[in-house]
């Protein structure tokens, strides 16, 4: 049975808890956050995780900032906060759990990914980059001290040359998916916003954009964006109803 929005600060609040307390931020404004959102003061919490942020970046921070703003009734701005928490720790289950849910409810459940969508995201993207550094300087490596030594390369050096370079290119076509797949940022607006064929908001309406759902940034003219929503709608929405990503 599909989880109801009431349902949801249930969900959120039994595991708060267990995420600060494993926080690896500093007291100060976090735990400022943390004593406001437990005494129910989301507006003073919500500003205390925004002045940690700006000090220390972190998933726990963006994490708890969203569940802020979802008690605010902002869940547009949960749902961004969110999309940063795991892009940051993309294998939390927490997060993701959350995440999911707050789209669901927001009707923005995904099309099913592709394999190949679906195999770049087993590692998060620093692991994959460092896969590639180390396949990069390993092929390096073998292709030279050979050289330098005068010998014939043996059988396992070889093999060593072939692992590498499967390795080397696999890590580098994930890396490409994510950079290409992900979205550039999530729309804001409590409402569903509209998109415009031209950056003016005379324009004629192109669609709409739904709150909380991913969009590709494409242009930019003055106070407006130009993006394509995970809808496939492309068009001009204003600079401030788009948190960037």
């Amino acid at each position: 049975m599909m989880t109801q929005l009431s349902d949801l600060p249930r969900h959120f609040v039994l595991v708060f808890a267990l995420i600060t307390s494993l926080s690896p931020l500093r007291a100060g404004d976090f735990e400022t956050g943390i004593d406001a959102y437990h005494t129910s003061n989301y507006t003073e919490a919500a500003e205390a995780f925004e002045s940690a942020l700006a000090a220390e970046p972190g998933a726990a921070a963006h994490h708890n900032l969203a569940l802020s703003y979802f008690q605010m009734g902002e869940p547009a701005k949960a749902v961004w906060q969110l999309e940063h928490a795991v892009r940051l720790d993309p294998l939390n289950e927490s997060y993701l759990f959350k995440l999911g849910l707050l789209r669901q409810q927001l009707s923005l459940n995904a099309a099913p990914a592709e394999w190949w969508q679906s195999a770049a995201r087993l590692l998060p993207p620093n692991r994959w980059i460092w896969i590639v550094s180390i396949s990069a300087w390993l092929l390096i490596a073998a292709i030279i001290l050979p050289r330098i030594v005068r010998k014939r390369r043996p059988a396992a050096l070889k093999l060593s040359i072939g692992i590498a370079t499967g390795a080397l290119l696999l890590s580098a076509a994930a890396l490409a998916i994510l950079t290409t797949q992900q979205a550039d940022g999530v729309v804001l607006s409590k409402e569903a916003a509209t998109l415009h064929h031209a950056p003016a908001s005379a324009a004629p309406a192109a669609g709409l954009a739904r709150p909380g759902e991913r969009a590709r940034r494409l242009d930019a003219h003055g106070d407006f964006l130009k993006i394509e929503t995970e809808a496939r709608i492309t068009g001009w929405i204003q600079k401030e109803a788009f948190g960037e990503l």
